[in-house]
């Protein structure tokens, strides 16, 4: 027997136990009607099992957790296993609306836009930023979506506005919140295309770490699916609050549906970094909760430090464009060791 609505997660050893268990609480604490619908978890590499304390607390909140090595062929890549576990749960799981969430997600309030119109087959958000997007044919990165356009047969163009700098570009949706209906098959033409594009060594400017969601930007374009964007405070990139158009920024907590934190509660500062975003209201029971979580399950794990030398190694890799070879990273790197 079909059920209405199923979420879609993975899971694998290390920091995603931790958020998917936060995120998996959330939806079972805030999710108001849908707060009961089933949660399938996948672990899709081959390797060591999550850990029993963290299948004990998937038991407890109902969470389906399996481990089914789909992901083989582009092992390496941890980013495939989002289009081969969604694949994989629409050909599997008899629901009618499927939901992937990246685990880096958590719910305060009942997402009713999950529920699918009869004449809308997928929603989700637009990249908040431009990335790897492009705004037509004068921009640099355009001849990577021709070519996909080419190989994965787009006839009509469509363009979004992008949440940082309402920028238009290219359709390019983020692929961390997705929306669909099993029956249209978008998650298994998503599969298949990513494949395809795999296999063809098709990589965007930044390198490969941005294929599975600009393939899954471009499917849907195949597809010619009609579209719906979620509203602003599903996903809310939390970390890139102060960045955001002024009318797309949250002014309470208690207005956010869903959060997309990103690396934040990785490291150390996570609270005073929360504390910068201005015109924020962190007076809400929800906020004390998220605080508490995040304490509860341990999720800092690093010093600040780490989030600074990634910023030098991309500006490393820029230099790099232009034959200037620096290790300032590695010194760095050296010295912090000493």
């Amino acid at each position: 027997m079909s059920i209405p609505i199923a979420f879609i997660i993975c899971t694998e050893p290390g920091r995603l136990e931790a958020q998917s268990l936060m995120l998996a609480e959330s939806i079972r604490k805030f999710c108001g009607k849908l707060k009961d619908t089933p949660i399938f978890s996948f672990h899709p590499r081959v390797g060591e099992p999550i850990s029993k304390q963290t299948q004990k607390a998937f038991e407890a909140l109902q969470v389906n957790h399996q481990q089914v090595p789909i992901n083989q062929e582009f092992h390496e890549y941890y980013l495939a296993n989002k289009p081969l576990a969604c694949a994989y749960a629409e050909q599997n799981i008899d629901a009618e609306i499927l939901v992937f969430l990246d685990s880096d997600k958590c719910f305060f309030s009942e997402p009713k836009e999950f529920l699918l119109p009869v004449n809308c087959n997928a929603r989700l958000r637009p990249e908040y930023g431009q990335g790897i997007g492009s705004t037509g044919l004068q921009d640099s990165q355009e001849w990577y979506w021709q070519k996909l356009y080419e190989v994965l047969g787009v006839k009509r163009e469509v363009f979004v506005e992008t949440p940082i700098g309402k920028k238009k570009i290219r359709a390019y949706w983020n692929s961390g919140l997705v929306v669909v209906r099993r029956s249209a098959g978008i998650f298994t033409a998503w599969k298949e295309n990513f494949e395809k594009v795999m296999r063809l060594d098709i990589t965007p400017p930044q390198g490969l770490y941005f294929v599975e969601q600009s393939v899954l930007s471009v499917t849907l374009c195949a597809l010619e699916e009609n579209v719906e964007h979620l509203p602003a405070n599903y996903s809310y990139p939390l970390p890139l609050h102060n960045r955001l158009s002024t009318e797309l920024q949250i002014k309470d907590w208690n207005d956010i549906t869903s959060i997309h934190y990103f690396n934040l509660f990785f490291y150390n500062d996570w609270d005073a970094q929360i504390k910068r975003l201005k015109r924020l209201n962190l007076d809400s029971e929800k906020y004390r909760w998220l605080c508490q979580e995040v304490v509860r399950l341990k999720m800092p794990r690093i010093s600040v430090l780490h989030r600074y030398m990634l910023v030098v190694i991309r500006m490393e890799q820029k230099l790099r464009n232009f034959n200037l070879d620096i290790n300032l990273s590695g010194w760095i790197e050296k010295m912090a060791k000493l």
